[in-house]
């Protein structure tokens, strides 16, 4: 089952669409990560990639490799798109606790400063970046 769950999260980061987050999350999945924040229920997440996507419209990701936990996966894998007319990637690891094959808690794990600091530095992206920030769950 696991297998067949990263396969669903591999196609989800190949092309990031939030109306098809039905396949990955459980309506009340929690999902918590760096910048972005908490959020509490599966049309919370898609809101909050919703606006995402308006920052890094193209927006995409690539799983570098994955491990089953006793509960869900660990998911190692890269973000990647164009933030303020530059390339921008960040790798991440996130732990998927898994019910039924869905999503119902994720925690991300990366280090948000040097997302920052190219946030910083483009200031076509601050008032897309301030939107995120600002309408966190």
């Amino acid at each position: 089952m696991s297998a067949e769950f990263v396969e669903r999260f591999r196609d989800f980061w190949a092309a990031p669409d939030p109306t098809a987050l039905d396949e990955l999350l459980h309506e009340d999945a929690h999902l918590l990560q760096p910048l972005m924040g908490e959020v509490r229920s599966r049309a919370a997440y898609a809101q909050a990639m919703r606006r995402l996507l308006a920052v890094m419209p193209d927006l995409r990701g690539r799983t570098l490799r994955w491990g089953q936990t006793e509960d869900g996966v660990l998911i190692e894998h890269t973000l990647a798109g164009t933030l303020g007319g530059k390339p921008l990637s960040w790798d991440l690891t996130d732990r998927i606790t898994l019910r039924d094959g869905r999503v119902v808690e994720r925690i991300a794990y990366f280090d948000p400063l040097p997302l920052l600091l190219a946030v910083l530095t483009r200031p076509r992206a601050w008032p897309s970046f301030l939107t995120v920030r600002s309408s966190r769950h």
